[in-house]
């Protein structure tokens, strides 16, 4: 296939993907030892990763424990604040769920999972056993505490055990708490509610690694702390013979990230010989060097940036009948000491499983022109306009359009994808929901128009914003009643209205909108030209994109033209109810 040499984007430029951080999307995982550490009284612990023995009344089994509250940073991230009948959604999200031994009716929570903040109230001091589990890199959602009285935010340091860092080193860099802020150490013997102790971020007192605290903050939003990902938080080879991770700079200021591959701490799993990753020479020719247990090399990173680590797999170096994984490591060599370890897994399920590009793809547009009332022909715009967008194949080729998906890792460890986040709460720990702006809530999926209908040639998406859906743009939550008429809602069309541009001899208050949406991969959407498509390692494609409106005008319809850019995200195949 040639490749066509078109200017649309740099692909670095996806920072402006909205995706959930998703979890390791095959079947095998990589394992960390960590141990948990109880003071008598309130404990506030940051898991660094998923036991094993991830239920509680296991992993807690003969441990003085009388409380343990897992702490849920994004509970109040909901976008959904009225219901469909125009009145304000009252009730708050729960961000805490409770275990209690022997006690399954007061209990809400049942089992453990790594990158969250739990509250614990231990009768005695204890220690637990060293245990494996499946690291998880910090999330968390900030919520500003000013004006609700008595709230904080719960924040785990993701450090060293016997690291410790000042709190204004390690939040320092993050926009959400003010510098003049507030950090607070959780303790006391109360059974009631713990204790927080004031500990100022302008002070000296030391953060310890696994542990976690209370910080106010100043708005809303997200920030992991200096090190974060663009899209998964694992490197996970699936099916195919590359893999790649995005790191990211969420700090204020340049970075240096150190990167070390080490072995599992299961002995069960060997490391993978044949892993390989990319290096660039100083005149950016790429070439790849092998990857052994041990092996580390750092990378700098301007505040914001990103940087895209990539490898490759040689699968006849693998042992047969072994599972193989390891474990990235991350750390910060500046102030923040903050330390993150990821998962490298192998699938080494039969290929055709999830073979490419089968899964979730997301990404978005960038529409750059637009048609005018006298010309349908677009012309550059002004600006432009970003839209996510997310797209799934399935094991037959299959490609639909999503509005919405949930995603999440089932207690087997499997990547696994639903039409309903209900239903992805019922099977999965963490599940996240992924949703898009630029369709209708009542037009979820939209499958591909036949004849356009390959990914990686040309993909045509047809469908129709209702003019009684509940998204509809025309629509006003507060109107009395859109029945068609006049002001007193009793009349014909007011005097002066045209009535060539309507349907009916009254004018309606609402028009259905029609959407027509063509992604191509071939250059400038000549179907007579080359498509420009193959599986790279990053796993990530772009093309050109028209997307045409009806409904709008008396005559003809709105044109715009632009780019997309896709990642694949998750090596799933079926997309359960």
């Amino acid at each position: 296939m040639k490749r066509s040499a078109f200017r649309l984007f740099d692909f670095s430029t996806c920072a402006g993907v909205a995706v959930a951080a998703l979890f390791a999307a095959t079947a095998n995982a990589s394992h960390v030892a960590e141990t948990m550490t109880l003071e008598a009284g309130w404990n506030a612990i940051y898991l660094e990763s998923t036991p094993t023995n991830a239920a509680c009344a296991d992993f807690f089994a003969g441990a003085p424990v009388a409380r343990v509250a897992s702490y849920h940073s994004d509970a109040y991230s909901s976008t959904r604040q009225i219901a469909d009948d125009g009145t304000e959604i009252a009730q708050k999200p729960i961000s805490y769920y409770v275990w209690v031994p022997g006690d399954e009716e007061a209990s809400t929570m049942t089992a453990l999972a790594g990158g969250r903040v739990y509250l614990v109230y231990a009768t005695a001091d204890w220690t637990s056993d060293e245990f494996l589990g499946v690291p998880a890199a910090p999330q968390q959602t900030w919520r500003a505490t000013s004006g609700d009285a008595g709230f904080v935010n719960l924040v785990g340091v993701s450090a060293d055990a016997d690291v410790a860092v000042t709190a204004r080193a390690y939040f320092g860099e993050g926009p959400f708490g003010p510098a003049s802020g507030t950090a607070y150490r959780i303790a006391g013997t109360g059974t009631s509610a713990p204790s927080f102790l004031s500990m100022g971020l302008g002070s000296g007192q030391k953060l310890q690694g696994g542990k976690a605290y209370a910080l106010t903050a100043a708005k809303d939003g997200d920030w992991p702390g200096v090190i974060g990902f663009l899209g998964p938080a694992s490197v996970g080879f699936g099916s195919g013979d590359f893999a790649s991770v995005t790191l990211k700079n969420f700090g204020a200021t340049s970075h240096t990230f150190r990167v070390t591959i080490v072995a599992s701490a299961d002995p069960r799993e060997e490391f993978p010989r044949g892993l390989k990753r990319a290096v660039k020479d100083e005149h950016g020719n790429e070439s790849w060097t092998n990857v052994t247990a041990g092996a580390s090399w750092e990378v700098s990173l301007a505040a914001d940036a990103l940087g895209t680590q990539k490898f490759s797999l040689d699968r006849a170096m693998l042992e047969a009948g072994k599972t193989h994984a390891a474990v990235m490591r991350i750390d910060d060599l500046g102030g923040t000491r903050m330390r993150v370890r990821i998962p490298v897994t192998i699938d080494e399920t039969p290929a055709d499983e999830a073979a490419f590009p089968v899964g979730l793809w997301a990404g978005f547009l960038q529409m750059e022109a637009v048609s005018s009332l006298t010309n349908e022909m677009p012309s550059a715009a002004a600006g432009t306009l970003k839209m996510n967008i997310l797209v799934h194949v399935d094991a037959n080729g299959k490609v639909r359009l999503l509005q919405r998906v949930a995603a999440g890792v089932d207690s087997e460890n499997r990547m696994r994808l639903f039409g309903d986040l209900a239903s992805a709460k019922a099977a999965c720990e963490n599940p996240r929901r992924l949703s898009t702006v630029m369709m209708s809530v009542d037009t979820p999926v939209v499958e591909a128009t036949a004849g356009r209908e390959t990914f990686g040639d040309q993909l045509q998406f047809e469908w129709v914003v209702d003019a009684n859906a509940s998204d509809n743009p025309f629509r006003h939550a507060w109107h009395p009643d859109h029945d068609g008429k006049t002001a007193d809602y009793s009349g014909e069309v007011a005097s002066g209205d045209d009535l060539a541009n309507y349907v009916n001899p009254v004018k309606p208050e609402l028009w259905s909108v029609g959407n027509g949406l063509l992604l191509s991969w071939h250059k400038y959407n000549d179907p007579n030209e080359d498509v420009d498509f193959e599986h790279n390692p990053d796993e990530t494609t772009a093309g050109y994109a028209t997307w045409s409106v009806g409904g709008l005008l008396s005559g003809g319809q709105i044109n715009s033209i632009g780019v997309f850019y896709l990642k694949r995200i998750a090596e799933v195949g079926e997309i359960e109810p």
